[in-house]
């Protein structure tokens, strides 16, 4: 729902929409000050929140998201430090002795600063810095990538065959742009400040690891002259919703090719329980033919230097507290933030990010109320209904699509709030406190191989749609899985602004019940439509429906290019996926509404209020380069301006700043 993808296009407007008839419903009263809501609605309805907000100080933005998430880290705080207090009267296989035990690594600086890196990653630094040539290094990160799925020059890991999503297929990868690809293509100053900060944090962690500055320096702007030689090869930010883009798949002997010639196949099938002649997919081919092409003897100084640096930088957050305070000042200043998080905040959102299943059995267990699951269920049951019925209604899609479209819908596994049976394959993980000798760094990684263990002990099974192992109950979120046809409303988003047992129904409409919509249709959104009822990649249109649904497409991207926020325009294109879904999702709530005779001018300023945010220029500007949302104020002004039905409520008139020509208001679901 935040984090997100997709995008679209168009033919001519009005004659192509959705076309279902509606009794009309009297326009009620609105409390809002009508002539500002027709100019600016996003201002109009969040005039009084906006000015009660303050971005925090080790913040970049602070809006309805935020108000609900610091509610929920303010009680697993409460839940975990009581955890770490009470250590010795606890299971030691229970959920909380894990989380408490794992929290008192976290903040226990001297062990932090004395272990440093820990004997694990030492041992495999002296094992790079001795390495005799570039195929013993490709063993050495592929050893790496198998045992702690940490990724350096190669990585390989099992995930759903997206043509097949009943079985699985080994994706191999290699080394990542550090900042989005933008940053190091950018010209402006905003792009020129966020390398040079990045670079700055390199150079500090080699320090912290024992270079002198000096070479340090030297070394940084090598890699940044490398990253920007390397930044037109990886892919743009929406085009990693895209699977004909990312379905790429060769044979395991293939990737030799990709790396020069020196990748040890060998090593990978014994490592991976592969055979040369298995399918294996590659997500950026491009990509990694570009990085391949470093693989020679004469850049084997750097390719050391790469791997040592991707050791440093994926572990500064668990390792030593001057890593980590490098890191936090790194993120503080590209987010514009005023200062730092704090050494504490730190800690406990790393604690509930390695135990993500533990901490959100827990959060469920003593934090919310489970009587919301039955009523969010059955709100999204009667959204669905709608939806279904849109389809059936639309004129510019023939019968052979529309029914393959509804078997999506009536095929759409909806998971809420928390699991019906919790994931298991993390139970037998023990945490070792610092009163028996552990460390924050060993937990972590002894966590990540038990993952990756699992990771290939179930290669040969598939993933069930609702299965919840690493979805958070207790980050403010919600997603559509397009590979298992299914949506995500954990109990965190079931809250607050969102959802509210004791507000109106036209109000939680416009909540939560918009945020179901928008995740339903991303499973028609660009990316979302070109999977099946299954999750498998598959084309199911017609030739003429697929050519419509891109024309209508092209005219959403159109439309929101015309968009800007604080002088930036918006990127109509990498943020279509989540447009779509805003646009279908707030129409079909509309229409739900409608039927039961709501007031939809409920179900629009709670749509607007739950989009409140303040931010800092320079998280507003990280936004436009590489968010595929939309920024807030657009999400609520253009989805709105769409809306034929918001004309009628709010009386909006030729010359308004909410007015849109008839012809220039994209709809397709």
């Amino acid at each position: 729902m935040r984090q997100k993808k997709r995008w679209l296009s168009l033919v001519t407007a009005a004659a192509l929409a959705v076309g279902i008839l509606f009794s009309p419903v009297p326009a009620q009263a609105s409390e809002l000050d009508m002539a500002a809501a027709r100019e600016d609605f996003y201002e109009a309805a969040n005039e009084e929140a906006l000015a009660g907000m303050t971005i925090p100080a080790d913040s970049a933005s602070v809006g309805r998201f935020d108000e609900v998430q610091n509610q929920i880290d303010s009680q697993m705080e409460g839940l975990i430090t009581g955890y770490a207090q009470n250590l010795s009267g606890l299971a030691e296989d229970s959920d909380e002795y894990k989380l408490g035990a794992l929290y008192l690594c976290a903040v226990d600086t001297a062990t932090r600063d004395a272990y440093g890196l820990g004997s694990t990653m030492e041992n495999y630094i002296a094992r790079i810095e001795a390495a005799a040539d570039v195929e013993e290094l490709l063993n050495i990160s592929l050893e790496m990538s198998r045992k702690y799925n940490m990724g350096t020059l190669v990585s390989a890991i099992y995930t759903a065959d997206l043509k097949n999503v009943e079985e699985n297929m080994l994706t191999a990868g290699t080394i990542s742009l550090p900042l989005s690809k933008a940053y190091w293509l950018g010209t402006d100053e905003t792009s020129s400040m966020v390398r040079a900060l990045y670079l700055q944090l390199l150079s500090d962690l080699y320090q912290i690891h024992g270079m002198n500055e000096t070479e340090a320096d030297s070394l940084a702007a090598q890699f940044g002259n490398l990253f920007t030689a390397l930044a037109p090869a990886q892919l743009n930010p929406e085009d990693y919703y895209n699977p004909e883009k990312l379905y790429n798949v060769y044979k395991v002997s293939d990737l030799a090719d990709f790396f020069n010639g020196k990748l040890p196949v060998e090593t990978l099938c014994r490592l991976f329980e592969a055979e040369p002649e298995d399918e294996v997919m590659i997500q950026e081919p491009a990509w990694m033919m570009a990085v391949g092409s470093m693989m020679t003897e004469e850049n084997l100084p750097l390719l050391k230097a790469i791997m040592v640096g991707s050791i440093y930088t994926s572990l500064a957050s668990v390792t030593d507290t001057q890593s980590l305070e490098a890191v936090l000042t790194f993120e503080q200043l590209v987010n514009g933030a005023q200062e730092p998080v704090s050494f504490e905040k730190n800690a406990m959102d790393n604690t509930v990010a390695v135990l993500t299943d533990f901490a959100s059995r827990v959060y469920v267990e003593n934090c919310f109320d489970e009587t919301v699951k039955a009523d969010v269920e059955e709100m999204t049951r009667q959204i669905l209904a709608v939806f279904r019925e849109r389809i059936l209604n639309l004129t510019w899609m023939q019968e052979e699509t529309k029914q393959e479209a509804v078997k999506k819908i009536d095929t759409m596994t909806v998971n809420a709030a928390y699991p019906d049976e919790w994931p298991e394959y993390m139970d037998s993980v023990q945490i070792v406190p610092p009163s028996e000798g552990g460390s924050f760094v060993d937990n972590y990684l002894n966590i990540r191989s038990i993952s990756m263990e699992n990771n290939i002990a179930r290669k040969d099974e598939p993933i069930e749609p609702d299965d919840w192992s690493g979805v958070s109950t207790y980050a403010v979120n919600a997603f559509y899985q397009p590979s298992y046809n299914a949506i995500f409303l954990p109990a965190s988003i079931l809250q607050g602004e969102f959802y509210d047992s004791s507000a109106s129904e036209a109000k939680n409409l416009g909540g939560i019940g918009s945020v179901i919509g928008h995740e339903i249709t991303h499973a028609f959104d660009n990316s979302g439509a070109l999977y099946d009822e299954k999750g498998n990649f598959r084309n199911w249109w017609t030739d003429e429906d697929y050519e419509m649904f891109n024309q209508l497409s092209q005219k959403v991207v159109d439309y929101y290019n015309g968009y800007e926020v604080e002088g930036m325009q918006v990127n109509g294109t990498q943020t279509l996926g989540e447009n779509i879904a805003d646009l279908g999702g707030v129409s079909a709530v509309t229409q739900l509404a409608q039927s039961k005779g709501l007031d939809l001018a409920e179900v629009y300023e709670q749509w607007a209020s739950i989009w409140a945010e303040k931010a800092t220029p320079e998280n507003l500007y990280m936004q436009a380069m590489i968010d595929v949302h939309a920024p807030n104020k657009v999400r609520v002004n253009a989805v709105l301006s769409a809306m034929p039905e918001f004309y009628e409520v709010y009386g909006v008139m030729p010359g308004d700043g909410m007015y849109q020509a008839p012809e220039n208001r994209p709809a397709i679901w």
